[in-house]
């Protein structure tokens, strides 16, 4: 277990589930959490483990599963740096209804049931968040469930590659895939096979690959093949791109100057 540095508190109260929260919630939060390393292949719980705790990714990729009664896995959601979980089964005193895995090297934050439930009996506006929180999640699951419905292999494998680098700055650039591409695969609801050929397929857009190398040449290329074929809203994309003629973006700025 580590303490939490500066650095930390300050990336935290930047992330949407604590921004703005008075500082003797954040402060309570930051002392009773405990920052945990977790190698590849770790895991944080299981399925039908008591929920204890909710956790904050500082770095690295957390995927969630289910397992059947034969044994077989199903994936439920893959998350990355700053995003929150875990704290929908601390509403009734449950378990995790999921199993929790790093899929590559990560450092995640814990903070326990009982200093979440503590303040926000005092302080009604953590309740809210929660909620908040969940329900983004669901509206996450629904967009993806959208997708596997209206948009092709290659489509979906676009967009995934938009939010994966939705952090780099230019017309185009090269990104090493952060995790293996069998879970990408399993993400988008299809085999890993598809998944390789609607890659491929990405060529004429400008995607090349080497290993685990990917190449976009033009951010536009691969907006205009997949965002225009999406049901996201404005601002519920992270792969939608302020920097291209994202359908999006557009569609935004069009709503923006209507109401002036």
């Amino acid at each position: 277990m580590g303490i939490i540095d500066n650095r930390t508190s300050e990336f935290l109260k930047n992330l949407t589930f604590f921004s703005g929260l008075p500082s003797a919630d954040m402060n309570a939060f930051i002392d009773a959490a405990n920052l945990r390393n977790h190698a590849k292949g770790a895991g944080l719980f299981h399925q039908g483990d008591i929920a204890d705790s909710f956790f904050v990714i500082i770095s690295g990729w957390i995927k969630l599963y289910r397992n059947t009664a034969e044994g077989d896995e199903a994936l439920v959601s893959l998350f990355t740096r700053g995003d929150v979980f875990g704290e929908a089964a601390l509403f009734n005193n449950s378990t995790y209804p999921v199993s929790a895995q790093a899929i590559e090297e990560a450092c995640i934050l814990v903070i326990p049931e009982a200093v979440l439930k503590h303040h926000a009996k005092k302080n009604p506006d953590i309740t809210t968040r929660m909620l908040t929180s969940l329900s983004q999640e669901m509206q996450r699951l629904r967009r993806q469930n959208e997708q596997m419905a209206i948009m092709s292999a290659p489509q979906r494998v676009a967009c995934l590659l938009l939010q994966l680098s939705s952090h780099m700055i230019g017309s185009g650039g090269t990104m090493t895939f952060p995790y293996d591409k069998f879970l990408a695969a399993a993400r988008l609801g299809m085999k890993p096979e598809t998944f390789s050929r609607a890659l491929a397929q990405l060529k004429p857009y400008g995607v090349t690959t080497k290993g685990t190398e990917i190449k976009i040449e033009v951010f536009a290329k691969l907006v205009k093949f997949s965002c225009g074929h999406c049901t996201a809203l404005p601002g519920e994309c992270t792969g939608c791109r302020v920097d291209t003629a994202c359908p999006l973006q557009t569609l935004k700025d069009q709503k923006t100057i209507a109401m002036h």
